[in-house]
C-alpha cells in the first residue's frame, strides 16, 4: 500500500508461475544479469510513489500512518472534505484483501470512486545472481464489468486466460452527506478461476466491516496469548506478523514462505528455517503459528521439486526449482527444522512421518563425502559460486544436523575433519580447496550463522582461541565482508554494506561471550536502521543507515524475533 492507502501491488501463490501479482509497475526490462538494473527495478519496487490504484480521496499524502496491531496497514487522511482512516486486512484462509475507509464527511462527497489501469502477472523474481531463467509468462489481460443482484455496484474482473490468473474488485460507491459518517469498501479477490474471483470478492466485500473487527481483535488476542503484548514486544511481534501475513504463502495444505512478499517472493530453505524457529519459539503449540510450521514442512517435503536429488537454490512458491545450484546448507535446514519441531513442540509427529525422507537426505550426503571427509558445495549460503568447495559453516551446520539425528559416529568424524581442514593461521577458513587448508580462503559473511553458533551448539568451546581468531578478523577490515564507517558491521561482497545479518550475529557473539555491552550497541544500530514499519533490510548504508538494499526480508525480521524471545539464545 501507498502511507495512504492506494494499493500498490496483490500477490498470491499460483501453481505454475510460483507468484502472480496485480499491479500497476511495468514489467522488468533490464538485463537480469545487470545488477545495477536489476537494483534500480527493486529500489522502485519499494517506492511509496509508485503507481498505484485505489479510492482517489487517499491520493494525498496522510496525517498519520501505522500498523494496527503491528500488522495491518493503517492511515489517516484529512482532506477539506473530511476525514478518513483506511485499514487494509488480508483475511486469513480467504483469497483476497479488504479495505475500510471510515468518512467523516465535511462537505458533501460524490463517491468515493477509484480508478487506475492495473496489470495481471507473473512476479517479477528480481535476483542479484539470476541461478535459473524462467520461461516467458505469457499474459493478455481482459477486463470486464459485472453485475449481481445481491451487490449494488458492479465487480471489475480482470481476467488472463494465457497466465491463468484473474482478478476481481469490488468497490462501494455511494455519495455522502455533509456530516454524515459511512463506511467504503474496497476489495480485491486473485485466483485461478474468473467466476471464483467475482465470487470471493462478493463475499469479502459483503462481510467487509466484520472481517477487519474480526482479524484486529484476533491479532489482539494472539499477541496476548503469545505474551507479545506491550511495547518492549514490538520487534517480536513485527517478525512474527511479517511471517504469518507476508511471508507464508498457501498452496493448499502446503505452505510456502517467501524471502519476502514483493522483491524475491521465492523459497530458500535457510531462510524458511528461521522463519520457522521463530515461530516455534514465540507460540510451538498455538494453532495459527503451528499451521505455518507444519504447512512448510509439508511444503518442503512433499511440494518441493529437488534436483537431482537435491533441494534447488530458491524454488517457486509452488514448489518448482527456481535456481538449479547445489547448496549444502540448504539441504540440511529442512532436516534441522524437522528435529527442532519434535524437540520444541514435544510432538514427534512430522519426524516420524518423513523420516524415511531425512534419512535418505542424510545417506546421500554422507556418500557425497571427499576422502578427507568434507562436502563439497557450488555455492555459498549467499548465492555466490565458490572457487574453493568446502565452505567452514555448512560443515558445522552438517555436523549438527547429523547429531540430532543420531547419527554420533559420522557427527564426529565431520567435526574431525572440519577442525583439522579448515584451520589456517590461527583461525577457521571460510572456505578451502582441498585437505589441510589448501587455498584457503579467509572471509565471514552475514549469510553464515553456523559459525557464530558453533560454541553455543557445542562444536568447539568459546574459548577455543581459531573460534576467538576467526571472529576477531570478521570484524576487522582484514575482513572483505566487513565495512568501515559511522555505522560499520558485518555484511557481503553480495551486497557491500553492513546487514543487519551482521548486527544479529554480533547478538549471538554477545551472548556467548558473555559481552553485555556487545549485544546491546548491535540491537541499538538494529533499532537505528529498522524501517518506519518495524522491518529490517537487506542492507543499509554505513554512514546515514538509509536502505542499500531490500526494504523487506524475512530472515532477519524472524531472527530478530527468536533472539528477543529468547534473551539467553546463544544457538537456535
Amino acid at each position: 500500500m501507498t502511507p495512504s492507502g492506494r494499493w500498490l501491488s496483490l500477490g498470491i501463490a499460483h501453481p505454475i508461475h510460483g507468484r502472480v501479482e496485480l499491479t500497476r509497475m511495468e514489467p522488468f526490462a533490464g538485463s537480469r544479469f545487470d545488477q545495477s538494473e536489476v537494483r534500480a527495478y527493486r529500489e522502485s519496487l519499494a517506492d511509496p510513489k509508485r503507481p498505484s490504484f485505489g479510492f482517489d480521496l487517499l491520493d494525498v499524502e496522510p496525517s498519520s500512518v501505522w500498523l494496527a496491531e503491528d500488522s495491518f496497514p493503517t492511515a489517516v487522511i484529512e482532506r477539506p472534505e473530511g476525514r478518513l482512516e483506511s485499514t487494509i486486512v488480508a483475511p486469513s484462509g480467504r483469497r483476497g484483501a479488504v479495505q475500510i475507509v471510515r468518512i467523516k464527511a465535511r462537505t458533501e462527497i460524490r463517491g468515493p470512486t477509484w480508478t487506475s489501469t492495473m496489470r495481471l502477472a507473473r512476479a517479477e523474481y528480481t535476483q542479484l545472481t539470476a541461478g535459473g531463467p524462467l520461461p516467458e509468462a505469457q499474459s493478455r489481460n481482459r477486463t470486464s464489468m459485472h453485475q449481481r443482484d445481491d451487490w449494488p455496484d458492479s465487480l471489475f474482473l480482470i481476467e488472463d486466460r494465457a497466465l491463468g490468473a484473474a482478478a476481481t474488485i469490488a468497490a462501494t460507491y455511494a455519495e455522502i452527506g455533509a456530516g454524515t459518517e459511512i463506511a467504503a469498501i474496497l476489495v480485491v479477490a486473485l485466483g485461478i478461476d474468473p467466476m471464483a474471483t467475482m465470487t470471493e470478492a462478493h463475499e469479502l466485500a459483503r462481510d467487509a466491516e466484520t472481517l477487519v473487527e474480526q482479524h484486529l481483535s484476533e491479532r489482539q488476542k494472539l499477541w496476548t496469548g503469545l505474551d507479545l503484548a506491550g511495547p518492549t514486544a514490538r520487534p517480536a511481534r513485527r517478525g512474527v506478523s511479517y511471517a504469518i501475513d507476508c511471508a507464508a504463502s498457501g498452496t493448499g495444505d502446503a505452505i510456502a514462505i517467501l524471502a519476502d512478499h514483493e522483491i524475491l517472493p521465492l523459497v530458500w530453505t535457510r531462510d524458511a528455517y528461521y522463519v520457522c524457529r521463530a515461530l516455534l519459539a514465540v507460540g510451538p503449540r498455538d494453532p495459527r503459528v503451528a499451521a505455518v510450521v507444519e504447512g512448510f514442512v509439508r511444503w518442503i517435503f512433499e511440494a518441493a521439486e529437488t534436483v537431482d536429488g537435491w533441494w534447488p537454490r530458491a524454488s517457486l512458491a509452488s514448489g518448482a526449482a527456481k535456481d538449479p545450484a547445489f547448496q549444502l546448507d540448504q539441504q540440511l535446514f529442512p532436516l534441522l527444522l524437522i528435529a527442532d519441531h519434535a524437540r520444541l513442540t514435544g510432538d514427534a509427529s512430522l519426524r516420524e512421518r518423513y523420516a524415511k525422507s531425512c534419512a535418505s537426505v542424510i545417506e546421500r550426503l554422507l556418500a557425497a563425502r571427499s576422502p578427507f571427509g568434507l562436502i563439497a558445495t557450488a555455492e555459498t549460503p549467499a548465492d555466490d559460486p565458490l572457487v574453493q568447495p568446502f565452505h567452514f559453516s555448512s560443515h558445522v551446520l552438517l555436523w549438527r544436523v547429523l547429531a540430532a539425528f543420531g547419527h554420533d559416529v559420522h557427527a564426529a568424524e565431520v567435526r574431525d575433519a572440519t577442525l583439522r581442514h579448515f584451520a589456517s593461521e590461527g583461525r577457521f577458513a571460510y572456505a578451502i580447496a582441498g585437505p589441510d587448508a589448501a587455498n584457503a580462503r579467509h572471509y565471514h559473511d552475514a549469510n553464515d550463522f553456523p559459525t557464530v553458533f558453533a560454541p553455543g551448539w557445542g562444536f568447539c568451546s568459546v574459548d577455543d582461541p581459531r573460534w576467538l581468531a576467526t571472529i576477531d578478523f570478521a570484524w576487522s577490515i582484514a575482513n572483505e565482508g566487513y565495512f568501515a564507517g559511522s555505522l560499520a558491521g558485518l555484511g557481503s561482497v553480495h551486497t557491500p554494506h553492513p546487514w543487519p545479518l551482521g548486527d544479529l550475529q554480533e547478538i549471538v557473539i554477545a551472548r556467548a561471550t558473555k559481552d553485555a555491552a556487545r549485544e546491546q550497541s548491535a540491537k541499538e544500530r538494529l533499532a537505528h536502521v529498522e524501517t518506519w514499519d518495524g522491518m529490517l533490510p537487506e542492507a543499509y548504508d554505513e554512514t546515514s543507515g538509509a536502505v542499500a538494499s531490500r526494504h523487506w526480508f524475512a530472515w532477519p525480521a524472524a531472527l530478530r524475533a527468536l533472539l528477543e524471545r529468547e534473551p539467553m539464545l546463544a544457538a537456535p
